[in-house]
């Protein structure tokens, strides 16, 4: 292996070597960082549902209100209440559909999907139930219709149940920290639920002014016992905040709701609860309609919304302060990476420049001398040894061969410079006689071989020696420059001119048909008439004609000097013809 070969392994190994050590923390890190988004993710989820519950349940606050009523329709201020609330909860529904159909893994909550979709319908149904109701005078609702009305607003909740259970879960699974807050947060949710429905199964009795029915007292008695429950199990989940940071912290939030929750709900709200289930075991004179006992109820039950929210909040929190640990622990890696590579990297290349690349350019140098090629650069020597002693040598070497070089280059410019004289018009710049035969001869191989047309056009200056014996050979060069240049940007790509000699010119047509090569002649003709040639010393601008005489292989063949002499034959006919014309050695039939 050469001594390329072993640094590389040698810098490959090295590197991978770091890569791996780093790679390792970097996809534990990761997955924590994942984690925690994810985390997040579930509790925004589960926000969203609890809040979509949530207003189910504060939608039936108004609606118990206006089925309390005794007037047709209700009161203007119960309806706006209950519009609000109806617009409340379509917006929940909106955010909580919109929430699953954004999961970027949206197919594992298919079931919550196609739920929430049948929940919405069930929600206009009961709405539709509702409003039905409302509409008749107060004396024909029964209590049958009301408690029906009330219970398919109450049994719209509990299908939220598996959505949030299920948010709950990815929450915990993503991080285990996570488990007292959100669940805390699914008991103060559910107990706000059991105490909307608390205060809706007072509504028929509230309704028509009568005690509690048997089945009645039996429902209340099984949701009091429910919130009862719900009650110890939120206390046990808040025992377990303790830990939490004070001062502002989300801990310090947890415990001041939850002692507002003492304060209001189990407190004010349960006073308020007992007189009126008092009144609903005796004699049934509560006092107070519906709507009036929702608006004293409903603020209160506010207490336990504040303490979800308290502990949704922690749990986001603490998401958010494992997502931005993660954050910073995948930057230290990277910045830790990051300088050992550096390390690394300047060990290599040290080790390159002072004693790899030395001797690899050197290397490299000697190859492309080899091959002829002077050009790789040479290191500069870093101190007086050995290499120092390689490099000049080898520099001495490339000296002479450059030398040499030179002398072969100019040899080569030499006849170059002698074969373009040979086969160029010095005067016109256009090539010469034998320059123009050699790249016809060949053209002509071509157009046999692959049986294209060419036309061939000779055309001789009218009146030249006029133009010498009046104005002098200056002019006369001057004149046969401006042919020149003529006939020169007329040409395609592909196509060849000459000059044949005095006023004599050449052009061969490649894949040319009779009539194009009438065109570029006539064309031709026109632009050397139409120029106006500059003469100098105070002269009249000189113009001239051309006679052109034209031979075409679809009459005459592929044979370069049979075309030649028909075209030759055509320009003479042309000359003496008139001049300024064209002629063709055969017409196309």
């Amino acid at each position: 292996m050469t001594l390329r070969g072993w640094f590389r392994l040698i810098a490959v190994g090295l590197v991978l070597i770091v890569l791996v050590g780093v790679a390792q923390l970097v996809n534990l890190e990761w997955a924590k960082f994942e984690q925690s988004r994810r985390a997040q993710q579930a509790v925004q989820r589960l926000r969203v549902a609890l809040v979509a519950a949530e207003m189910v349940s504060r939608e039936r606050g108004p609606t118990n209100g206006l089925l309390g009523e005794a007037t047709t329709g209700g009161t203007p201020e119960l309806l706006e209440r209950l519009t609000r609330a109806r617009q409340r909860t379509d917006e929940a529904f909106l955010a909580y559909r919109q929430v699953l159909d954004d999961d970027p893994q949206a197919s594992r909550h298919q079931d919550i999907r196609r739920e929430a979709g049948e929940l919405v319908q069930a929600l206009q149904q009961a709405r539709t139930r509702i409003d039905l109701l409302i509409q008749r005078p107060g004396a024909q609702r029964s209590a049958a219709d009301i408690r029906d009305g009330v219970q398919a607003m109450i049994g719209l909740v509990p299908r939220l149940a598996p959505a949030i259970t299920a948010f709950a879960h990815e929450a915990q699974q993503a991080d285990a920290e996570l488990a007292t807050p959100v669940w805390g947060a699914r008991l103060a949710a559910e107990l706000r639920e059991y105490a909307g429905q608390l205060g809706s199964l007072f509504t028929p009795a509230l309704s028509r002014h009568q005690p509690f029915t048997e089945g009645e007292t039996a429902a209340i008695d099984q949701v009091k016992g429910r919130i009862d429950q719900l009650h110890h199990l939120l206390g046990l989940r808040m025992a377990a905040t303790d830990g939490a940071p004070e001062g502002g912290q989300p801990g310090g939030a947890v415990r001041a709701a939850q002692a507002a929750m003492a304060q209001r709900y189990f407190g004010n709200a349960a006073r308020l609860l007992g007189e009126v289930e008092r009144a609903g075991r005796t004699h049934g004179r509560y006092g107070l309609t519906p709507a009036e006992f929702a608006a004293r109820y409903v603020p209160d039950m506010d207490a336990i919304i504040e303490l979800r929210d308290a502990l949704l909040s922690e749990a986001e929190q603490r998401s958010i302060d494992a997502h931005e640990r993660s954050r910073r622990s995948l930057a230290w890696l990277a910045g830790l990476t990051s300088a050992l590579m550096a390390l690394v990297l300047v060990m290599l290349l040290l080790i390159r420049q002072r004693v790899v690349q030395p001797l690899m350019q050197a290397a490299e140098a000697l190859h492309a001398m080899g091959r002829g090629d002077l050009s790789p650069a040479l290191p500069e020597p870093r101190a007086h040894d050995e290499v120092a002693a390689i490099i000049g040598g080898i520099e001495a070497l490339r000296q002479q061969s450059r030398v040499r070089g030179d002398l072969e280059r100019e040899r080569d410019r030499l006849i170059e410079t002698l074969r373009e004289q040979s086969s160029t018009d010095f005067l016109t710049g256009l090539p010469n006689r034998r320059a123009f035969f050699e790249a016809a001869e060949a053209e002509m191989a071509r157009a046999r071989r692959h049986g294209f047309g060419v036309v061939l056009l000779l055309l001789d200056v009218d009146h030249f020696k006029r133009v010498n014996d009046q104005l002098g050979h200056t002019a006369g060069d001057l004149a046969l420059v401006a042919v020149a240049g003529v006939l020169h940007q007329g040409m395609r790509q592909g196509d060849l001119a000459a000059r044949l000699g005095g006023e004599e010119f050449v052009a061969l047509l490649s894949h040319c048909s009779p009539e194009a090569g009438m065109g570029f002649a006539e064309r031709l003709r026109e632009a050397i008439q139409a120029e106006a040639i500059d003469v100098g010393a105070g002269l009249p601008a000189l113009h001239l004609t051309v006679s052109i005489g034209l031979a075409d292989s679809a009459h005459h063949g592929h044979d370069l000097d049979a075309l030649v002499a028909r075209a030759d034959q055509a320009m003479y006919r042309a000359k003496h013809g008139g001049r300024n014309r064209i002629e063709w050695a055969g017409r196309p039939t």
